[in-house]
């Protein structure tokens, strides 16, 4: 009788090792298709996606057209050209009334004191290179 259960414990023992193995395989294998299923949706979303963005940034370009086209836009834009010009040129009339310089005019002189900054620089770089130094930079203002 003891035998009789002892084999009883080891089949009982041998069924649940092979049951537990096949438990292991099935979840691997349900993993394995999940992750796999998993990636072809992923592929597919991005797909999708991509899909749709180019075909939204083609309706938008589409629409941007047909409002260039547009009468009303049109004159919206002549508007605000004609409202540019005239607040810019109000601008710089109260800017010349209180002799302030716009931002033209500072520009302007930045891209002259800025070529005149490379002159030097090139006229120094000359002397030093004839072996003669460079004499000191003098304080007046050069009129541009």
């Amino acid at each position: 009788m003891a035998e009789q259960a002892t084999s009883f414990v080891d089949e009982a023992g041998e069924r649940f090792t092979a049951a537990r193995e096949r438990v292991d395989s099935e979840i691997s294998r349900i993993q394995k298709d999940l992750a796999t299923r998993r990636k072809k949706i992923e592929k597919e979303f991005t797909r999708s996606r991509k899909s749709f963005e180019k075909q939204t940034r083609k309706q938008v370009k589409q629409i941007e057209q047909d409002l260039q086209k547009s009468e009303v836009v049109k004159t919206l834009q002549g508007w605000r050209s004609q409202a540019e010009s005239l607040i810019e040129d109000t601008f710089d009339g109260v800017l010349g009334s209180f002799q302030i310089a716009s931002k033209s005019d500072v520009q302007k002189i930045d891209r002259k004191l800025t070529k005149l900054t490379k002159r030097l620089k090139d006229m120094e770089r000359g002397r030093q290179t004839n072996g003669a130094t460079a004499p000191k930079a003098s304080t007046a203002s050069p009129t541009a």
